[in-house]
């Protein structure tokens, strides 16, 4: 007698065959999805990259911005000798202690500077202070001796705290020319950069040489 066939078989072939087109596009979907996040995760960092180089740029113009304010100052008689002590980056100062106001509205020196929040750490205060007053500010006038600079600690920098380090990185590729994978140093060496402070990211900008 002649069997017929149940058909069972070509079903079952036909099922394989789904499988492995299944099987297929979930493989071509990870791989989508992974390229996907690889390249979001390579947009992110390019534009923190981008961020940061700007964020530097702005560092290194409020430097300069200060230091021809300076230069305005003491070509008006102010004695360098005084920058320390008695230049102030608040907007009051007692002319009859000497005291002088670089952000004075009237002698307009040079504008007080307002910093983006991305070339900060989180919760730092601004630098320069608010915009009227200056009050709470962290930017100051130090006295030291900068190496390869002036002599004995009579030389002025100007210290801007609370920087990303990031930020701290790209300042020292432009003002040193050292790679932005280089590792912040934890002292001051030459005219300009940025140096760690104890986990302090810290730019620094020598504003006067060999001033006692």
């Amino acid at each position: 007698m002649k069997m017929c066939s149940s058909g069972f078989a070509p079903r079952r072939r036909q099922g394989g065959f789904i499988q492995g087109a299944i099987l297929f596009a979930l493989v071509i979907i990870a791989v989508v999805v992974a390229a996907f996040s690889l390249a979001n995760r390579d947009s992110q960092n390019n534009a923190d990259n981008e961020q940061a180089r700007v964020n530097g740029a702005f560092v290194l113009k409020v430097g300069s911005d200060i230091q021809n304010g300076i230069n305005r100052a003491t070509a008006d008689g102010f004695a360098p000798a005084d920058i320390a002590d008695k230049l102030l980056l608040l907007t009051e100062a007692d002319p009859e202690a000497g005291e002088l106001s670089l952000f004075d509205p009237t002698l307009r020196y040079t504008a007080r500077p307002q910093f983006p929040t991305t070339a900060l750490i989180a919760g730092a205060v601004q630098p320069f202070g608010d915009s009227e007053s200056g009050a709470g500010l962290t930017a100051k006038f130090t006295s030291v001796a900068v190496t390869g600079v002036g002599g004995a600690a009579d030389d002025v920098i100007l210290e801007i705290e609370d920087l990303r380090e990031d930020v701290c990185k790209r300042i020292n590729v432009s003002a040193n020319n050292v790679l932005a994978t280089a590792e912040v140093p934890d002292v001051i060496s030459g005219r300009e950069g940025c140096y760690d402070v104890s986990g302090n990211f810290t730019y620094y900008r020598v504003v006067a040489t060999d001033v006692g």
